[in-house]
């Protein structure tokens, strides 16, 4: 038995059939409004929009911090940061950042100053590398003799030392200088007289060493004859010259003694005169007295 479509409806939802079209096309209209407002309306991304109060509101732009979030009648409100600050993404930061200070002091200088958009990037200065160890910059290792720096140097990483190939050479500590070439002699014009290594270069000559033996001194005659003639005279000018001080001085030896002589004559006869000259000082000095008495 078929039942009318008004059973299987209460009285205050059922719609006569010719009511359905309208309704049909009201709802029909109300699911398309939704659609259009959905697709007109932003979505609400991660990255740029967070949800506050229900809302989809938008996140700062990179240079700026959020002073205060949306409201439901508000937008954000966002400010730009200072001069030594930045923030680079969207955010919901209440502050920016600090950007990083590069002490020349420790090493450090800045390879990138930074903005408001983008921090500053320090590095090790020249010689030096950051080291994870302490958090610093430290000196570059020296490469020994006999090893060169692998070039090119890389910022802010420690030197790589490489044992010199066959035909290369390195004679110094450095940090920087890479294996030299050996020199060809041949491009020179020259004779390689010492075999180079990977401490020392190749030795060249313009020439081969002489193998003659050593010439022997030339003797000149004039010369030995006037050398020969000097000492003859100045052997005879010294026998000269020795015979006549010897002569004059036994001439002064004769005359010192007659001195001496003399000298001890003359004290004898003073001796002689001062005895009789006190045995009369004597004498009268008696004679006064006895007179006195």
């Amino acid at each position: 038995m078929c039942r009318h479509p008004k059973d299987n409806f209460p009285d205050s939802l059922y719609l006569p059939p010719n009511h359905i079209p309208l309704d049909i096309g009201l709802c029909v209209c109300s699911l398309l409004s939704c659609i259009g407002f959905a697709i007109l309306k932003p979505p609400c991304t991660r990255e740029r929009h967070y949800e506050h109060f229900g809302r989809c509101c938008n996140k700062c732009e990179p240079g700026k911090y959020m002073s205060s979030k949306c409201t439901t009648t508000s937008e954000s409100v966002c400010l730009p940061c200072g001069p030594d600050e930045y923030l680079d993404t969207w955010n919901e930061e209440d502050k920016c950042l600090l950007h990083k200070v590069c002490d020349t002091g420790k090493a450090l200088v800045a390879v990138e100053p930074g903005n408001r958009t983008a921090p500053r990037r320090c590095a090790c200065t020249a010689g030096y590398h950051w080291s994870a160890d302490c958090d610093c910059c430290r000196r570059n290792a020296e490469c020994a003799p006999g090893f060169g720096a692998l070039h090119p140097v890389q910022l802010n990483k420690d030197t790589v030392c490489k044992p010199c190939l066959l035909g290369y050479f390195s004679d110094v500590f450095s940090s920087t200088e890479k294996c030299k070439p050996w020199t060809n002699c041949s491009i020179l014009g020259e004779k390689e007289v010492r075999h180079g290594t990977d401490k020392s270069d190749v030795v060249c000559s313009s020439s081969l060493p002489s193998t003659k033996p050593p010439k022997e001194p030339q003797i000149y005659l004039p010369s030995l004859i006037i050398l020969l003639l000097f000492i003859s005279v100045a052997l005879v000018a010294a026998v000269i010259f020795g015979v006549y001080y010897r002569k004059k001085g036994k001439a002064l030896t004769a005359n010192l003694w007659h001195w001496v002589n003399e000298a001890c004559g003359r004290l004898s006869v003073n001796k002689v005169s001062l005895k009789v000259l006190s045995a009369s000082f004597t004498s009268f000095y008696s004679f006064g007295c006895y007179g006195c008495e």
